[in-house]
């Protein structure tokens, strides 16, 4: 027998019909509240705003001393305006790593930018594709009479002469595109981005030379010869790129844009031609042909390689 009722909520009398049973707790239906947010990824503080602001001194740095090159340079041929260029990115590099980077981070960011590893693996590739994609338009103007070769001979000592040297000369600029800024825009962005944005702004900071000076790409109208380089270069960047995310060095990458000079150097120096204009918007850095032959080689690598694991996959053992 029961000797209580609950006193609450029926102490006034017996519940009505369809209520719950007099021994059954009352339900309560607390308040309606906001969901909570859902918890974010774990980040390290103040990663992306450091790394936007490397980026934004690196780029500030390299643009404004080229302009001043070009400047420097106005209107001349002298070959003096290039090789200072070539010095521009890993300059600024080092400006970054005492302006804005914390003196506890800079050893990391040096340590990142890819010279400890050789990637000999990817040495073979680095010198193949750029030669066979460098040559091809040159060839192709060979074979319809546009130029032939004059002298176009070497020896083993020059070529490893000119790897050698001029692949430690090139690191002046890759470790400032591939080796630095590459890296820190993958911080920020996927890595098909970083590739493409790495080789667009390396494009734009051939202008200064190419419309205030007559050193580089000299041949042609520069409504046509500026464009077109900015687009190949591009796209090579995105070659270039690949090499250094499965090689996780700086090395394939300074190779491969070593021999692509090595080649065009060659190629012009041997090269005779009743029109250079005509030659210049075929093969070369300038040239539509080598435009097409990189876009087609970048295409192929966006779809695959470059893109395919994220932010998190991780290089070939070399």
């Amino acid at each position: 027998m029961v000797s209580a009722l609950p006193s609450a909520p029926y102490a006034s009398g017996p519940p009505r019909q369809g209520s719950a049973p007099l021994l059954s707790p009352p339900v309560l239906t607390p308040p309606p509240t906001a969901a909570a947010p859902a918890p974010s990824a774990p980040s390290i503080p103040g990663a992306r705003p450091l790394a936007t602001r490397q980026v934004a001194t690196y780029l500030t740095m390299v643009f404004g001393a080229e302009l001043g090159i070009g400047l420097a340079f106005l209107s001349s041929s002298s070959q003096l305006a290039p090789l200072l260029s070539i010095l521009v990115p890993v300059l600024a590099v080092v400006g970054t790593t005492f302006t804005v980077t914390p003196r506890g981070q800079r050893r990391t960011l040096w340590a990142g930018v890819g010279l400890r590893r050789a990637g000999l693996r990817y040495w073979p590739v680095a010198i193949a594709v750029p030669v066979l994609i460098v040559a091809a338009p040159y060839l192709i103007a060979q074979a319809f009479g546009l130029v032939w070769f004059h002298g176009l001979s070497t020896t083993l000592p020059d070529i490893v002469f000119g790897t050698v040297v001029f692949t430690a000369v090139i690191l002046g600029e890759e470790i400032g595109w591939r080796g630095f800024l590459l890296p820190k825009l993958r911080e920020l962005t996927s890595r098909r981005r970083a590739a493409l944005v790495t080789g667009f702004l390396h494009g734009l900071f051939h202008l200064p030379l190419i419309l205030l000076t007559t050193s580089y790409d000299s041949v042609g109208s520069r409504w046509a010869v500026a464009p077109t380089v900015v687009v190949t270069v591009t796209a090579a960047g995105v070659f270039y790129a690949w090499l250094r995310e499965r090689s996780a060095s700086i090395w394939p990458v300074a190779i491969a844009h070593n021999a692509v000079n090595t080649v065009i150097d060659a190629a012009t120096t041997a090269a005779v031609t009743a029109s250079p204009l005509a030659l210049s918007y075929v093969a070369g850095e300038s040239g539509l042909v080598t435009m097409a032959a990189v876009i087609a080689v970048a295409a192929a690598l966006l779809g695959t390689d470059v893109s395919r694991s994220g932010r998190t996959g991780r290089p070939d053992r070399c």
